[in-house]
């Protein structure tokens, strides 16, 4: 009996232990966390139910509901030379593009996209998961729309660096209109670099010597002009001036002839209303006169005058005989009458 019982027990313990195993997974199995940066789409019965869990904790139906995380960050897809050194989230080669005028070029661009987490049931749906977004979504039709659109500028319009931000935005505005038809957020298209023949970079480079060169020239040129000009204008500026100072020279000369004339109608006038200034002034000259000239038909005598300061001091002046030339015969009736 005791055997018996202790076998019960020990089924009985199995048992419990078995139902509390079974428990514990099915409490596990309906446990779901969901990571930040994520979405859990919940797939019953191998199909999508439509239903999605943002980051949290949410409960499912166990051993039915699988759960299939998909990101809702912000993703990038890179083309570049060395696609094993980047650090995008998806890579791939440059794009090789022909542009209008028959240049080859390659195309380094970088594509910045995200699903949002209400179309990631639907996208993973219609697509599939983030590789299959990536490959027939972001990658497929931004490569061709870089390489169509190139058709459409010249490879000195992508070169001179303008024609490269409209080149940008046609790409972009065309990817953008085809993520949004599959349910993909486009946040950016962006154009890294365009890498060009070598002998096309040659012929740029020299094309821009030779415009650099026509420019000095022409600034040169300018430059030799502009000093023309100013030297004549420095010329004519020093005309004007010898203008002016001839003018206000002239203008002097007219002033002082004025005054001359003006001072010696006064004086004549002075002369005319008092004469006796005439011999005042001609005393006046006698001041620096030391000898005279009397006049006579034979020899000139010449006699020492006095000055008037002489005379004021009454200084006296040796008597010189004076002998008239006679201009006509003398009658001895006349002596004797007188």
């Amino acid at each position: 009996m005791r055997t018996s019982n202790q076998l019960n027990l020990s089924r009985a313990t199995l048992t419990v232990v078995t139902l509390l195993v079974l428990a514990f997974i099915t409490v596990t199995m309906a446990y779901t966390p969901v990571e930040y940066g994520t979405v859990s789409l919940i797939k019953r019965f191998g199909g999508l139910t439509g239903t999605y869990f943002e980051p949290g904790l949410h409960w499912r139906v166990p051993f039915a509901d699988l759960v299939v995380s998909m990101p809702t960050t912000i993703q990038s897809y890179e083309t570049s030379d060395s696609p094993e050194t980047s650090s995008a989230d998806y890579r791939g080669i440059p794009v090789s593009a022909q542009t209008v005028d028959g240049q080859q070029i390659s195309v380094k661009y970088t594509v910045l996209f995200r699903i949002q987490p209400e179309e990631a049931a639907d996208v993973a749906q219609k697509i599939g998961n983030m590789e299959s977004i990536v490959e027939n979504v972001v990658k497929a039709h931004s490569r061709n729309l870089a390489r169509l659109w190139a058709q459409s500028h010249t490879a000195e319009d992508l070169y001179s660096g303008e024609g490269i931000f409209a080149y940008e935005d046609e790409v972009k505005s065309e990817l953008q209109r085809e993520c949004e038809d599959n349910g993909v957020f486009l946040s950016d298209f962006l154009v890294r670099k365009i890498d060009f023949d070598e002998d096309y970079i040659r012929a740029i480079e020299q094309q821009q010597i030779a415009e650099e060169a026509i420019e000095t020239a022409r600034y040169q040129s300018e430059a030799a002009e502009f000093e023309k000009a100013s030297q004549i204008r420095l010329s004519e500026a020093a005309a004007e001036g010898i203008k002016l100072q001839a003018a206000a020279e002239a203008e002097r000369q007219r002033l002082l002839a004025e005054a001359e004339a003006y001072g010696i109608q006064i004086r004549g006038q002075t002369l005319r209303e008092y004469p006796e200034i005439v011999q005042w002034e001609f005393i006046r000259n006698l001041e620096s006169v030391r000898w005279g000239l009397l006049p006579s038909d034979g020899l000139t005598p010449l006699i020492p005058l006095p000055s008037l300061d002489e005379q004021e001091e009454n200084v006296s002046v040796p008597a010189v005989p004076i002998i008239p030339t006679p201009t006509e015969p003398i009658s001895p009736t006349s002596t004797e009458g007188e």
